[in-house]
């Protein structure tokens, strides 16, 4: 997970550090010029509390958090001149304006997702799901809705995928699995709570892991095998919806049905075309 995306959860932070937090998310151009006595004096806190800030989030000390800091706002203004993937129009945009630039900016979470997804780790991971028994998926609200499109491809080609839609039911599911399944791992921070207990007990179970998460570390990349990583320019809360987000996921599990499809094509188009056969209810009259 980004630095920025750490700032804006704010887990475990104190009243003081979330104030910190809030002044460099608002001002991270200034802070990347500000010492530890100047940050601290605009934000009403001292420099042992920047400094325990900094370490928390895992870095030595002040210096080597700004020296990050100032490689995501890097990878931010790289994005300066396209669609603003968080707040894409206001209250006054125009109905015309909004479909134009929402379709612009599914384009341009298409090509970012492209960009920016590692293609042996890719590879590795179709591999993966193609030899395994049983494919199991694990995430929560909208990934889901994703997965479900996903699961109906692939019971078309006679694969079998399983979603427990209730957490509890995905830790049982989690329980089961043995080293025979793949589990996919959707968390946009990688920080979802609900997917990182799945993901303890299927290491537990020795059952190989596919995450698709954001870029940057978190918790989710360092249980899975294989990381698959999303259009990253949204933020977690400050934001109108999942717009870009969805659009990733959805690319994501489009690439793996047809990676594994491609395997063993005329197979698979058999499977397909003769299950859509006997259940196409217009051929039964």
């Amino acid at each position: 997970m980004s630095i920025l995306k750490k700032l804006e959860i704010g887990h475990n932070f104190s009243s003081s550090e979330k104030a910190i937090a809030q002044y460099i998310l608002t001002n991270t151009e200034e802070v990347l010029n500000l010492s530890t006595v100047k940050l601290a004096q605009k934000t009403y806190t001292s420099p042992a509390t920047i400094v325990r800030l900094c370490q928390k989030l895992n870095y030595k000390g002040y210096n080597d958090f700004k020296i990050d800091l100032a490689a995501n706002l890097q990878y931010v203004l790289s994005h300066h001149e396209n669609i603003n993937a968080n707040f894409p129009f206001d209250k006054k945009t125009n109905t015309s304006h909004i479909s134009n630039t929402i379709a612009r900016l599914y384009k341009e979470s298409i090509d970012e997702t492209i960009h920016i997804i590692d293609q042996e780790q890719l590879r590795k991971s179709i591999l993966l799901l193609d030899k395994a028994d049983v494919i199991d998926i694990y995430g929560v609200s909208g990934p889901l809705r994703m997965a479900s499109d996903f699961q109906y491809k692939m019971f078309r080609i006679g694969k079998n995928v399983n979603i427990a839609p209730m957490v509890n039911e995905q830790l049982f599911q989690a329980a089961l699995s043995t080293p025979k399944h793949c589990a996919i791992l959707v968390s946009y921070s990688g920080e979802t709570e609900e997917v990182i207990n799945a993901a303890k007990i299927l290491k537990n179970q020795k059952t190989p892991m596919i995450g698709i998460t954001s870029l940057g570390e978190n918790q989710l990349s360092q249980y899975c095998e294989y990381v698959l990583n999303l259009d990253s320019r949204e933020q977690i809360y400050n934001k109108i919806s999942t717009l870009g987000s969805t659009i990733s996921i959805h690319l994501i599990f489009d690439i793996l049905y047809t990676g594994i499809f491609s395997r063993h094509y005329e197979e698979s188009f058999q499977t397909k075309y003769q299950t859509d056969i006997l259940i196409d209810h217009r051929l039964k009259k």
